[in-house]
């Protein structure tokens, strides 16, 4: 019987995919190679192994049409880098927050030992999880009929740039999330063989990043990237809602988790300075497209069902959250 996750890893002979899945027998997740090596891959217990040379989008495009028919039975899928560490009672229990909350683009946090580009990819130590407009490419996990909505944009993109900016427009608030209790570590620089094999098919990254903004009408900063709202570590829902003191008490969550991280003080200002910007409407213009007092019943919509409540900020979660571990 098919496991209700899979972890489809683009991978080569360095990958680190053993570590995600040793022992996973009795965890609820398949794992699948998207195989970029010369030789075959030794893969016990693999749900399926496609041999596709060449960068990641590239060759998962091709592996998830040839498998389609596999792919499209999982509820979730997650499609990681090869250089990123975890156990794999980690990779179950962020696919069992993914369901628990109906989420349709998600990712782990990455350590702060992590290589990063984005602070709000790391690890916020106050939060079990944020609800975002962003999600990395390095490591997203999908419902199945996300995968089904943004395979197209997969086409042509040798870098995946710009598509960790198109992908969030393709869902809503309050179905995006990072997750900081099922984090990962990055163990590279980031870019990597990705961005030669992208300047080699005639375009850079940043030029690909260009054609998908111009493709899809995204006029926003790359770096605009903002926390709508997130679950604590005590249970308490915070969003940023059209109240000062709800933007005060999200803004001071987010701040004591980053403080501590490996960030440089500019990346620090800009990071925070966006939810001040979008909060007031000063990044629109001085105007803004709709009032933020819409925020916290548009996230507790998104969840219903699920427990979390943001209509009033603070409202603590049921107590089935912090969600379960999965033991091997």
């Amino acid at each position: 019987m098919t496991k209700p996750y899979l972890a489809l890893f683009r991978a080569g002979p360095k990958s680190l995919h053993p570590h995600a899945v040793r022992g996973i027998e009795g965890l609820p997740f398949d794992y699948a190679l998207s195989w970029y090596g010369d030789e075959a891959p030794d893969a016990p217990g693999a749900a399926f192994v496609h041999l596709q040379k060449g960068a990641k989008w590239p060759g998962l495009e091709a592996t998830l049409r040839a498998a389609w028919d596999v792919v499209s039975r999982y509820r979730y899928v997650w499609l990681p880098d090869d250089d990123l560490l975890c156990e794999p009672e980690t990779v179950a229990r962020m696919f069992a927050v993914c369901d628990e909350l109906r989420l349709e683009l998600a990712q782990p946090a990455l350590t702060p030992d992590s290589y990063f580009s984005h602070a709000i990819t790391l690890q916020h130590a106050a939060f079990q999880l944020r609800f975002t407009n962003f999600v990395e490419i390095m490591a997203p996990v999908l419902s199945v009929d996300m995968l089904a909505r943004v395979l197209p944009t997969m086409a042509g993109n040798a870098s995946g740039y710009g598509l960790d900016t198109l992908w969030p427009r393709l869902s809503e608030v309050g179905r995006l999330a990072v997750l900081d209790d099922t984090p990962v570590k990055h163990t590279r620089p980031v870019g990597g063989p990705n961005h030669a094999l992208a300047r080699a098919g005639g375009l850079t990254p940043v030029q690909e990043d260009w054609m998908v903004s111009a493709r899809h009408f995204i006029e926003s900063p790359p770096d605009l990237h903002l926390n709508f709202g997130g679950l604590l570590q005590n249970g308490d829902t915070v969003c940023l809602g059209g109240s000062v003191a709800e933007a005060e008490t999200l803004l001071r969550h987010l701040h004591h988790s980053v403080a501590g991280l490996p960030v440089t003080a500019m990346q620090l200002a800009r990071y925070l300075a966006n939810h001040l910007y979008h909060w007031s409407g000063e990044l629109y213009g001085g105007g803004q497209r709709y009032p933020r007092a819409l925020l916290p019943s548009v996230l507790s919509s998104a969840l219903s069902g699920t427990g979390l409540n943001f209509a009033r900020s603070g409202t603590p979660a049921p107590s089935h959250i912090p969600f379960p571990h999965y033991n091997a």
